[in-house]
């Protein structure tokens, strides 16, 4: 199923749930088991693909189905987080399914294995093709107002929903024209703007060539950093889960996309600046002033600029936003005094209170959910356990000298049960892990003896790593300094990665036999991903494995690299790296990003500064050399510059979850 595929095939969607319960179930599966699509107005994203399709009655259908995934095992992490993710996005559309403004859904099944969804084609241009065949003009201000009041009458009207609504990555992608009953051409003259809201998930990972594009994080969701407030490209922040659920977000990147209609140009041009943080940039400093360019319209301005506020509860509310735009349209003088701010109102995301397709059969999915429901109440044993020390009387050991690796794992089960992110940031906060901003102690280590050697090691993930069943892990570690013994990544030369290379049989068959009964015991083998076909070109060569003991990526140390960082040639090298995994806590809360060379990722072996292998293959140089060449992280501390072949020596610094 390719966009230069343009034969007519038949496709069976299998497993097929109705939408709409009154629909008998014959009706529905003969309107929607069986499609006849083709390539023509396929759109392909990296982990799903929208196909035009057609029913037996001759309807225009659009059929969203998840990509394969290259997986190493039957529980493959990747996979799995995937499928949980497209059918979150499912029960996101579910909910506003039939308001005007959003597309209609029909139902849910599979597509030869793997997840689908069946809902409207919606025939139209994207705002942002829309604005870029204008020659990004920069549009009058009614146009833009009429823009905003379009878009804002459609999110006020999921107030009627019981649980509320949050769309949570506005962008100019994500707002379609219909074509319907007016040309787009037309509306874009006098603005009588009929506007879709479209993908409610997120879910679709597009490796970002400029800041328009929405980014994917693991567990937590990001959005379109162009557009996006600083609450949704941060997952740190104390209180972070209840600002990701506010309709303020939505006013902030509505805003976002007003003021680039009107400016020609984003407010912070995030894609300008791939060497910094989009969430420091957005915090650190503030948007040029939007300035007039015609008389009359400085109110507009400032409505703008008023979503545009930093702190959540300084922007105006959906509704006020709404009225005070069509005060302006209406000639009001100064339009902001009907402003009203947001007040902190938790609203469930979006979905959450959309009744689930039936269920069929016990899926992948399902089994997640039961083993983190598993972990969740293993957690509430464990940690009763030793928390009262038998007795009833609360004894709660703080800091991670203190805790044993026993009561490490107690702890590691319940922030993997806590069920979000700031949850997690709690319970470990709870028991002295992190400072008291939620950020990892770096002033605290933990003893342990390796190949009697003692070293010690440092927290790097709160609720960062899963299984490979996809279950959630709640505590990662790293060694502070490097093993006395340089170590090759494999003794004879060949094309591969992590998976096959000798350091890792070594790491987890000779060196974790011989750590201490009780950290061993503890230490619960976690899903990596890895580049394991060496001279990678796509993030298909990205598979998975499971490792007890295991080393930490380039991805995982400094975070996300921008395809734009790379010389043209070599902008797939972001795609690969990138995808295995994401950046540790540790290092986020250092402000570590690529391509800087940061003294807070040297380490030394035998008290002078080392190099040290991470598991990442570099697929460029692999290729060039006929043979696995593996990054290392530099004596100066930098991780990119100084890849070596597998069979050479070098360091090692091997992390490992409990």
């Amino acid at each position: 199923m390719s966009n230069a595929d343009s034969q007519l095939k038949v496709i069976e969607v299998a497993d097929f749930v109705a939408a709409a319960p009154t629909m008998s179930a014959e009706e529905s599966l003969r309107r929607y088991a069986r499609l006849i699509v083709s390539g023509d107005g396929a759109s392909e994203g990296a982990t799903s693909e929208v196909l035009k399709a057609a029913n037996p009655d001759g309807e225009t259908l659009a059929l969203k189905v998840m990509r394969p995934t290259r997986v190493a095992a039957a529980g493959d992490a990747l996979a799995l987080a995937r499928e949980r993710a497209f059918h979150e996005e499912y029960l996101n559309q579910l909910s506003v399914s039939g308001l005007r403004g959003f597309p209609e859904v029909y139902g849910y099944g599979t597509v030869e294995g793997r997840p689908a969804i069946v809902m409207e084609w919606v025939e139209g241009t994207s705002l942002h093709d829309a604005f870029a065949a204008g020659g990004r003009v920069p549009w009058s201000g009614r146009l833009t107002a009429r823009l905003g009041l379009a878009v804002l009458t459609i999110l006020d009207s999921t107030r009627a929903l019981e649980r509320g609504f949050v769309h949570r990555d506005i962008s100019s992608r994500n707002i379609v024209l219909r074509a319907g009953d007016k040309p787009v051409e037309q509306q874009l003259v006098d603005g009588s703007f009929n506007v879709c809201l479209v993908d409610m998930g997120s879910a679709v990972s597009i490796s970002p060539t400029d800041g328009s594009f929405t980014m994917l994080a693991d567990v937590w969701r990001n959005a379109t950093p162009d557009y996006a407030p600083p609450e949704m490209l941060t997952r740190d922040v104390p209180g972070i889960d209840a600002l990701r659920h506010s309709s303020a977000i939505d006013v902030y990147a509505l805003c976002s996309v007003l003021y680039e209609l009107y400016a020609g140009d984003p407010p912070f041009c995030v894609s300008q600046h791939p060497e910094s943080s989009p969430y420091r940039l957005k915090m650190d400093s503030s948007p040029a002033s939007l300035h007039a360019r015609e008389k009359g319209d400085e109110g507009l301005c400032r409505l703008i600029m008023a979503g545009l506020a930093t702190e959540p509860g300084d922007r105006p509310t959906v509704a006020s936003l709404r009225a005070a735009l069509q005060g302006w349209l209406n000639g009001g003088s100064d339009p902001s005094v009907l402003l009203v701010p947001y007040e902190p109102r938790r609203v469930e995301p979006a979905g959450q209170g959309a009744a689930p397709p039936r269920e069929r059969s016990v899926s992948r999915r399902g089994l997640v959910i039961g083993a983190a429901a598993g972990v969740a109440a293993a957690a509430g044993v464990g940690i009763a356990a030793w928390a009262t020390g038998g007795f009833g009387a609360l004894r709660r050991p703080r800091g991670l000298a203190a805790l044993t690796w026993d009561d490490l794992s107690a702890v590691s089960a319940e922030i993997a049960g806590a069920g979000s992110e700031d949850a997690a940031i709690e319970a470990a906060r709870g028991y002295g892990l992190l400072t008291d901003e939620g950020a990892i102690d770096l002033t605290q280590s933990k003893a342990i003896t390796v190949a009697g050697r003692e070293m010690s090691v440092q927290l790097a993930g709160i609720a960062h790593d899963v299984r490979a069943d996809g279950s959630p892990i709640g505590l990662s570690f790293l060694l502070t300094e490097v093993l006395p013994e340089e170590r090759r990544m494999s003794e004879e030369a060949y094309m591969g990665g992590w998976e096959d290379s000798d350091l890792r049989s070594w790491l987890n068959e000779v060196l974790l036999a011989d750590l201490p009964e009780e950290l061993a015991r503890n230490i619960v083998a976690a899903g990596k991903l890895s580049n394991n076909a060496g001279a990678a070109k796509t993030a298909d060569d990205v598979t998975l494995t499971e490792d007890s003991l295991w080393l930490p990526s380039y991805v995982e140390i400094v975070g996300e690299r921008p395809r734009a960082s790379f010389s043209d040639g070599f902008q797939y090298l972001a795609e690969v790296l990138n995808a295995e995994g994401s950046q540790y806590k540790l290092f986020r809360d250092q402000v570590i990003y690529p391509m800087e060379t940061r003294q807070e990722l040297v380490r030394n072996r035998e008290g002078e500064a080392a190099y040290w292998w991470l598991r990442t293959a570099s697929p460029d140089v692999s290729e060039s050399e006929g043979m696995a060449y593996f990054n290392r992280t530099g004596p100066n501390g930098d991780p990119f510059h100084f890849a070596t072949a597998s069979t050479d020596f070098s360091g090692v610094m091997f992390g490992f979850c409990v």
